[in-house]
């Protein structure tokens, strides 16, 4: 038999469970109903990356990343176009595979990875995601 103190504790914990069983189901309804919605092209903020600036576009179609366009980045002399030559396109490929900004920084390209995530944030800000 249960004393009082252990009764509580576990009828504490099964109310715990189930509001986060809840909560977890409401987020991830208005998650598929703000995807749902975002289609399109959202462009992001121009980010300073010390030797230059990065710009992204985001493409979205029913709220997934389809792709993401580069529309400026640090290029004006030969070591940052072969550092952004090799770590843009592995920001890209982490953004469209896992659906977000959430990407490992670029070891050797840092600030260009920084200010793409600032600006692919912004993108995806205006697209609901």
């Amino acid at each position: 038999m249960k004393s009082k103190a252990g009764r509580r504790i576990a009828a504490a914990a099964a109310a715990s469970a189930l509001g986060l069983a809840v909560s977890a189901t409401v987020s991830a309804q208005a998650r598929a109903v703000n995807a749902s919605a975002a289609s399109g092209t959202f462009t992001g903020n121009r980010q300073y990356a010390y030797y230059g600036y990065v710009k992204v576009q985001a493409v979205v179609a029913n709220g997934e990343v389809s792709d993401i366009r580069i529309l400026e980045y640090p290029n004006d002399n030969g070591r940052s176009h072969y550092i952004n030559s090799v770590a843009l396109p592995y920001l890209i490929q982490e953004t469209v595979g896992g659906n977000t900004w959430k990407v490992d920084l670029v070891s050797g390209a840092t600030f260009t990875s920084m200010a793409y995530v600032k600006s692919l944030q912004a993108a995806l800000r205006q697209a609901g995601l």
